[in-house]
């Protein structure tokens, strides 16, 4: 009981760690920086958006935070997490990327400030401050998610002008400018193309072609005459295939046989039929690899593995695959002796550090929610229960796997299984369905007086991004 309560501790801390993390990363970007904020009034903010980036000469100095409306204009947010500082000479330009991209906004000019500012900022003011910036740090993650009940109001920050878009307009001119010039230099060409004097030109080199090829079709020319012997050797070759076509009709000749035969025809009807239902269901299966890791905290060691899944249905797969296991693997071994004519068999299994692991199971998913397998996991004897409790069409984003097993000491000698164990762990993908992480506990057994803990993740990789892969090579 008591470890029951552990693993339920460490559970619910884990899942409300991962639940923070991922609201915080995707609700803020850039959230380990410190941010400057500075405001902007703008009469129109079409095509802006929060998180639109902020540049600076085309470098990426901040983010755009808060939209709001004031008076007859939008007022902007900045967040300026870059180590620039702002001049009384800055000033504010809205830009768009290309023709017709997104918008950000420019300001310009800023003084870069170095490296040196952020440690500057924090360990060069007393400890009390520095614990009241912490607080206001973390006050601010709560209330940029949502959680409070009213929104902070708004206001602080420097104030930044709008700058003048006289550049942007003149590069505009300059684009139309040189477009009229190739337009009429593409008339000019044109113009020059349509020349009358090189139309009659040509319609005179036309004519003495034509007058050429008349010659050349003449009756009594030479290229008349090898025509007509062409079309002799044309007809005798004519009369060859309708020879050969008729043997064929009358079942004359391999070909003959073959295409008048209706047993052969039979024979390569039912070949074309198991070679279309082969590939059919070659076509439907489906291959999973699985490479990742684990650090196992009771034995101070990794493991890794590389998982193989045959998913011959959608409901049903073969996991075949090795590992490398800090827990070390059973050897059994078979020791003969013989003292005075008399053998004795000494059988005895040995806990070797290192080498490899297999992991041969056989799987079934029941309701698409929950995958039970039977088999060897890291060389054990065990059999695993995964709940699947992602959202629909997404099912395995989230899991909470739970495995019984016991660890196997060998064949020679005789097989025999310690005490049973379970293995018991919290599986997400944060942030895809190739990339997932996993915690828990390895065992329920305290290991060398500590708790076996587990946590690692590895990257899935399914036969279609196999495919696409190679297509791209």
């Amino acid at each position: 009981m008591h470890n029951k309560i552990k693993v339920g501790i460490f559970t619910f801390l884990g899942l409300g760690l991962i639940f923070f993390m991922s609201v915080m990363v995707n609700d803020k970007p850039y959230w380990w920086k410190t941010c400057q904020l500075v405001h902007i009034s703008v009469e129109d903010a079409s095509g802006l958006k929060t998180k639109s980036p902020v540049r600076s000469l085309g470098i990426h100095i901040g983010y755009l935070k808060t939209l709001e409306l004031s008076d007859a204009s939008v007022r902007l947010g900045i967040c300026i997490t870059a180590s620039v500082d702002l001049t009384p000479e800055t000033r504010a330009y809205i830009r768009s990327e290309g023709f017709l991209g997104d918008k950000s906004v420019e300001l310009k000019p800023v003084k870069y400030l170095g490296k040196e500012r952020q440690i500057n900022q924090y360990f060069g003011q007393p400890r009390a401050l520095i614990y009241a910036q912490a607080l206001r740090w973390w006050s601010d993650q709560i209330w940029s998610k949502g959680f409070a009940q009213t929104p902070p109001a708004s206001g602080g920050g420097r104030e930044v002008p709008m700058g003048a878009s006289s550049k942007d307009m003149q590069a505009v001119m300059n684009s139309v400018d040189g477009l009229v010039k190739e337009l009429k230099g593409l008339t000019s060409d044109i113009n020059t193309a349509l020349n009358p004097a090189t139309l009659r030109k040509t319609m005179q080199q036309l004519n003495l072609t034509l007058d050429n090829a008349s010659k050349s079709l003449n009756p009594q020319s030479g290229l008349t005459a090898t025509a007509q012997r062409s079309l002799a050797k044309l007809e005798d070759a004519i009369e060859q295939l309708r020879d050969m076509m008729t043997r064929i009709n009358q079942g004359k000749g391999s070909v003959g046989l073959l295409l008048n035969d209706p047993v052969y025809a039979e024979e390569i009807r039912d070949a074309i039929h198991k070679v279309n239902k082969l590939l059919a269901k070659v076509d439907d299966v489906r291959f999973n690899i699985d490479i990742g890791a684990d650090y196992l905290g009771g034995w101070a060691g990794t493991r890794g593995w590389f998982k193989l899944a045959i998913w011959p249905a959608p409901n049903r797969y073969y996991l075949v695959g090795l590992s490398s296991d800090a827990r070390g693997t059973y050897q059994s071994t078979v020791t003969t002796t013989s003292v005075n004519g008399v053998q004795t068999v000494v059988n005895s299994t040995v806990l070797t550090q290192g080498g490899m692991s297999l992991i041969v199971m056989l799987g079934r998913v029941l309701w698409n929610r929950v995958d039970v397998a039977l088999g060897l996991l890291y060389g054990d004897v065990a059999f695993s229960m995964n709940l699947r409790l992602g959202p629909d069409g997404s099912e395995q984003r989230i899991q909470i796997q739970d495995s019984v097993y016991s660890r196997f000491q060998g064949l020679a000698g005789g097989a025999s299984l310690n005490r049973l164990d379970n293995r018991l762990g919290l599986y997400v993908m944060p942030v895809g369905p190739n990339v997932y992480l996993r915690a828990g506990l390895d065992s329920m057994y305290q290991v060398n007086g500590q708790v076996a803990w587990s946590a690692g993740g590895g990257v899935t990789v399914d036969d279609e991004d196999i495919k696409l892969l190679f297509a791209l090579k």
